[in-house]
């Protein structure tokens, strides 16, 4: 490599470094302004499933049933999932992460947060065979493709709950697989006892992350042993990365409280076409389109491509693409299809569509062939002003949803004679709900922390205890 050569790759390499600090100061700052929120306030404490739990299912009538002790130790945790797993669900591991930071402080997990949305981005890349060379139209891609295409973004990477069970959980899914990525990639795979002990533990996690996340982590790992062993590179740690995948997912999907909440909210629960129809239509088809537009890349790659066999680049591109779209059609036949459940579809088909970006000739993209220099760059900088000026009037409303909502804490605390308190909706002066739409907070924000006008709903109980005063209830102004 000429001299010439090496300062043009450190300078490429300075700009894509400087582009990714942004994009995790961007994270860093919503991260920051959103205020905690409807689960938020009930996991800050011990679940008590003897008296129903700490959200729907909540006893009331009386103080003894309503009150709940706040989260202040390990040991608290411990308690607190072992009661949630029992009566409410068996995402353990998502949770007392969740209960974890609720009990050290939010800055923490402003901190964390935004550390897991960078190795989430690094991750992607690693699993990309790009580990060496951070390619700025692959960063700008996955962060628009999070940020701006996929469903639900703040609530499954801002809002602090959903973020441990969808953006962390989805981290943990891809790491799993790196291992088996890279032995395909290179032909070759370590063969030590560590590797066996870090996939069992690494694969207990995986599988105890999120019910259809995890199902097709299994489904993709199963499919890599395959191809590892037709490839004569099949190792132990492979075999055992899967069973521990296996048995995570079956701790967490066959957890008691899984039947209790089932029976709960469905009670006399059938699976009906009616059922399936209605994911179908409105929800499926949003993470599909989602999709879709994210695998533009791919769908490029291969109409430029010749014909000939498949690599091996080629084919985890279409298995990853294949895990997406799995995600949402797994969930067309669950009782309550989850529009969070987006992230880990999202994040699978990134995969293949950074791949296929970072295989990409520049060739493909010079337009100054067909079209004049100085209209091909207009473009590019109105379409860079439209997405900056986007962006920031995202953080524009962040900022007055967090205003508004520190002010209605000040006013419970000012008033906590009061019983109950009346709180209006939040004053946020400036909307853009037609352009954010669920990228933004304030659509599920009408309310402080999204309490209702019933001071007996668990989320007014909980948010209540949590700012140390005896009800609050949701009025109109």
């Amino acid at each position: 490599m000429s001299f010439l050569q090496y300062i043009n790759r450190t300078l490429n390499s300075s700009r894509s470094m400087i582009l990714f600090a942004l994009f995790a100061g961007y994270f860093f700052v919503r991260r920051s302004l959103m205020p905690l929120a409807y689960d938020d306030f009930c996991y800050a404490f011990i679940w008590d499933g003897e008296h129903g739990g700490n959200l729907d299912g909540i006893q009331i009538g009386s103080p003894e049933l309503e009150h709940r002790e706040r989260v202040n130790s390990f040991g608290d945790i411990f308690q607190s999932q072992w009661s949630h797993y029992l009566t409410w669900g068996g995402r353990v591991f998502a949770h007392s992460i969740v209960q974890f930071f609720l009990w050290i402080g939010k800055p923490y997990f402003n901190v964390a947060n935004t550390i897991v949305f960078v190795l989430l981005i690094l991750v992607i890349i690693n699993l990309a065979n790009t580990w060496l060379k951070i390619s700025r139209a692959a960063l700008v891609w996955i962060f628009l493709s999070l940020n701006l295409f996929a469903a639900c973004s703040v609530n499954t990477m801002i809002w602090l709950t959903g973020s441990c069970n969808y953006m962390w959980m989805s981290f943990v899914q891809l790491f799993f697989l790196t291992p088996y990525v890279k032995a395909l990639r290179s032909h070759e795979a370590g063969n030590s006892a560590l590797n066996v002990v870090i996939m069992i533990v690494l694969g207990l996690l995986a599988g105890a992350s999120n019910e259809a996340g995890a199902l097709v982590t299994i489904f993709l790992a199963v499919l890599m042993t395959v191809m590892c062993k037709a490839q004569g590179i099949f190792r132990p740690w492979m075999l055992v990365g899967l069973i521990g995948l296996s048995i995570g997912f079956a701790f967490m999907i066959l957890a008691p409280g899984n039947f209790a909440r089932l029976y709960l909210t469905h009670p006399n629960y059938h699976f009906t076409a009616e059922i399936f129809f209605t994911n179908l239509q409105e929800f499926f088809s949003r993470i599909v389109a989602t999709d879709l537009i994210v695998l533009i890349p791919m769908f490029l790659y291969f109409f430029k491509r010749k014909s000939g066999q498949l690599n091996t680049s080629e084919i985890l591109m279409i298995l990853f693409a294949a895990g997406g779209f799995l995600v949402p059609t797994i969930m067309l036949f669950v009782p309550d299809f989850n529009l969070r459940i987006a992230m880990p579809s999202t994040v699978f088909t990134l995969v293949a569509a950074t791949s296929a970006i970072l295989q990409l000739k520049r060739s493909d993209f010079n337009l100054s062939l067909y079209l004049p220099k100085k209209f091909l760059h207009g473009v590019s900088v109105a379409l860079t002003t439209i997405l900056v000026a986007y962006f920031v009037t995202i953080i524009y409303v962040d900022i007055s949803i967090f205003n508004a909502s520190r002010r209605q804490v000040r006013y419970i605390q000012r008033n906590a004679e009061l019983d109950p308190i009346e709180l209006s909706p939040l004053p946020v002066r400036h909307r853009f709900e037609k352009i954010h739409s669920d990228r933004s907070a304030v659509i599920y924000l009408d309310h402080l922390g999204g309490i209702l006008d019933n001071p007996n709903y668990c989320l007014n109980l909980m948010l209540a205890q949590y700012y140390g005063v005896r009800h609050v209830v949701a009025v109109e102004e």
